[in-house]
């Protein structure tokens, strides 16, 4: 095959098209499917244990009230709980990015202007039980712009939404994802130039010995409840330590998560192999003279092309892990409500990333009792590759048990724009 040219629009004139369709395409199970060979797996939409202990394998996570039996009948759900982030399964939080452009319903992302996503916004109502059926459904632009990046001199950043809901009609989760678009691949590989390239670092035997040392002494709360009264502002929520990073980890999450941005689901792996690419998509290798799916994540040579130092991580991925860091404070009785996470830059192979927060604030709002935690995420080099915000509930010894957030709908977050 020949790969074929495309003029590719202003980010000016994309961002006018972008917010022309501003709350237009709508997906949900049934459009994403649609989109796929009858019979493939479009989605993850049974929370049964077996999912959730794949889950919690995807991302590496030794909590046993999401991998142990036993153990969950003994916590005050009586069964297995899903990671917070198991929502990832049942849909990828930015697969409503394509901007729609006349002959081109994936837009721009897998031939001329790369996209990346840059970070996400969770909200979570109630917890996922095991034998919960999920669904869910989204907007896929609510907003958009165009700002100054490092990256590519300038970049237009488009907002999705989507939600999941439970069998009993209950919205369990929102998101709100953000996807930065290059102008175009050359502006990238140009600016990337400009940039010394990043060789894989080689650790010393030392710097390997700190990081199995920082590993053993991660801490998880359990079933030990950590109430609200007992946290000072100020206070750490300790660390969790991942890497070095490869391209095992990267298999390992692409092979677990939901459909992706072109209504792709865990079958993602094999398409080109043994199913194929939809028209349009993929990422051209001109090696071979064919498309490959994520080829830059898992190919040294295509990551450089579109400017990124070598085979990199998913952000998702990335915000999976950074999850570990607070269920694994809060125990078996706190609650994630609030979890944002900003991705400043890539994790590439052989990079180690520690990640930290700091409790910022502790109040009472409605009778929940609630901390809030800014988090970060550094690699060996010292460089911050996250940076984000989350907020805990906790038991309290005044006022019991944890009491869940109000739920707020996709609706509330179109129309507020917040």
């Amino acid at each position: 095959m020949t790969e074929p040219e495309y003029k590719i629009p202003s980010l000016q004139e994309r961002l006018v098209n972008v917010m022309a369709n501003r709350g237009v395409r709508k997906f949900n199970n049934e459009t994403v499917g649609a989109r796929l060979p009858r019979g493939s797996i479009a989605y993850i939409d049974n929370a049964s244990g077996e999912n959730i202990r794949r889950f919690a394998d995807s991302i590496g996570d030794f909590n046993p009230r999401f991998r142990d039996s036993d153990y969950a009948t003994a916590t005050k759900y009586g069964r297995l709980v899903a990671h917070p982030m198991f929502c990832t399964m049942v849909a990828y939080p930015v697969q409503g990015h394509e901007e729609i452009m006349p002959g081109r319903p994936t837009g721009f992302h897998e031939k001329g202007a790369r996209s990346f996503n840059s970070g996400n916004e969770w909200e979570f109502f109630s917890p996922v039980l095991e034998n919960d059926r999920l669904g869910f459904n989204g907007i896929g632009s609510i907003d958009a712009k165009i700002v100054k990046s490092r990256f590519s001199g300038e970049m237009m950043i488009t907002t999705s939404a989507c939600q999941y809901r439970n069998q009993r009609g209950e919205i369990v989760a929102l998101n709100k994802s953000y996807v930065h678009h290059s102008s175009s691949d050359q502006t990238t590989k140009d600016q990337a130039k400009q940039v010394s390239l990043i060789e894989p670092y080689k650790y010393s035997n030392e710097e390997l010995a700190k990081i199995e040392a920082d590993k053993e002494k991660e801490e998880m709360r359990g079933s030990w409840p950590r109430f609200w009264e007992d946290v000072p502002e100020g206070d750490s929520i300790g660390h969790i330590v991942v890497g070095p990073w490869n391209i095992m980890s990267f298999f390992a999450m692409a092979g677990a998560h939901g459909p992706t941005e072109l209504g792709r689901g865990t079958g993602a792996l094999n398409q080109g192999i043994r199913f194929p690419i939809p028209p349009g998509g993929g990422i051209y290798d001109p090696r071979i003279n064919t498309s490959t799916l994520l080829g830059p994540h898992a190919d040294n040579d295509l990551a450089r092309a579109v400017g990124v130092q070598g085979g990199y991580d998913l952000g998702i991925e990335r915000e999976c892990l950074s999850a570990i860091l607070f269920t694994n404070w809060m125990g078996d009785d706190g609650f994630l409500w609030k979890y944002s996470i900003q991705f400043r830059g890539f994790v590439v192979h052989g990079d180690t990333c520690w990640y930290r927060g700091k409790i910022t604030r502790k109040y009472i709002d409605n009778d929940k009792y609630c901390v809030d935690i800014d988090h970060w995420g550094e690699n060996q080099r010292g460089d911050r590759i996250t940076l984000g915000k989350a907020t805990i509930i906790l038991p309290s010894k005044v006022g019991g048990q944890v009491k869940y957030p109000p739920r707020r709908s996709i609706e509330d977050v179109f129309n507020s724009k917040t």
